[in-house]
Order: C-alpha cells, then structure tokens, then sequence
C-alpha cells in the first residue's frame, strides 16, 4: 500500500472530480439492440420474433418519449442514472443489506495472514483495524492513488461513502447520511485513535 502512495504523491484522490465528463447516456435504439442481443439466447424464434415486435413497437411508440425525458434528465445531471440506481440497489432494499447486499468496505488482504488459523483471531482483527484505519487515514489526507483504466481517471467518488456513512432506517426507503471531510488528520485524533 506504501509503495502505491508514494508513487502518486503529487495527485490527490479527488483532484480529478470537478473535470470528470458526465456518465453518457446511450441512444435509445443501442440500448434496445443490446437488449435484444442479451434476450436471444433465451428464447426460441417464434418467442425471439414477437419480443424483437415489442422492442420495434417501444421505439416507434412510448421509447422515443420516454427517452426524451431521460435525455431532459441528463442535462442537468452529471449522473443521470445515479439516484436511482443507489435508491433501487440499496435504499428501497426492505431486507438486510449487510447480509444480501455489500454496499462498500475496504479489505485488507495479506498473504501471510489469510488463509486463517486457529487461535489467531484476535491478531488477524487487529491487522484488520490497523489497514482499515491506515486507508481512512490516507483517504482523509487525499493520498489514496487516483484509479486508472489505461490512461483514462475513474471516477473516486465512492470512496468518500466508505468511512463515516450510515445508512438511515425509513419506512418505504432508507437514506444515506455522509460525513466525509478531506484534510489532515490532527494529532490529538490520531492519539485517539490509538
């Protein structure tokens, strides 16, 4: 982990968000050719023939509205789909996510520690809170590498819902309260932590 932070430290975790293209929205007829090319395997041709009938139908029909609105939505959002897919995947859940759903958490993985033994429990939870607390540190003070697919930055935001984040109880849909701040981490809360 200390190698990786060293090499990048003239980036900051999150210095890339604010230039971060919006999430694209793909034209309606890509997403229904793709549709129908995930279905395909699915179905006979008779079934085939009347859900490509469905699909032709969508896009000449309600498709094109729909969509329109979806092309509003993407124009004022940097993340059109965002919203509803945490509300969807995680906050209208009404089972227990910590069982049917990981919603995030870091892991440390040491080769000579994992797999377990017996009678070492209390010293593999303890690596376990160091490297956790490690990253939460690194992550407050930006010092976490910048993700890369080739020479393209992702996006980090999810990484400020890691620690200080909790999910609210409601009724029909939880929410989702953060607390992340950057900056350096003092002293006195590192004595703390100790």
């Amino acid at each position: 982990m200390e190698k990786q932070v060293q090499e990048s430290a003239e980036e900051r975790t999150f210095q890339y968000q604010s230039s971060l293209p919006s999430l694209p929205l793909p034209p309606l007829d890509e997403s229904l050719s793709k549709y129908l090319e995930s279905v395909k395997p699915f179905l006979n041709e008779e079934e085939y023939q009347r859900t490509e009938d469905i699909v032709k139908k969508f896009e000449n029909g309600i498709g094109k509205e729909l969509h329109q609105k979806l092309v509003e939505r993407a124009k004022t959002r940097r993340n059109w789909l965002e919203d509803w897919w945490l509300n969807v995947a995680y906050l209208d859940l009404r089972i227990a996510t910590q069982i049917h759903c990981n919603m995030a958490g870091p892991a440390p993985f040491i080769e000579n520690v994992w797999p377990s033994k017996e009678g070492t429990q209390i010293e593999r939870a303890c690596i376990n809170i160091w490297h956790t607390l490690k990253f939460w540190e690194l992550l407050r003070e930006e010092k976490v590498p910048i993700e890369r697919s080739r020479d393209d930055v992702l996006d980090m935001n999810q990484f400020r819902m890691l620690f200080n984040t909790c999910k609210v109880p409601g009724i029909t849909r939880d929410s989702v309260c953060n607390y992340f701040k950057t900056g350096n981490i003092s002293l006195e809360s590192k004595t703390r932590l100790r």
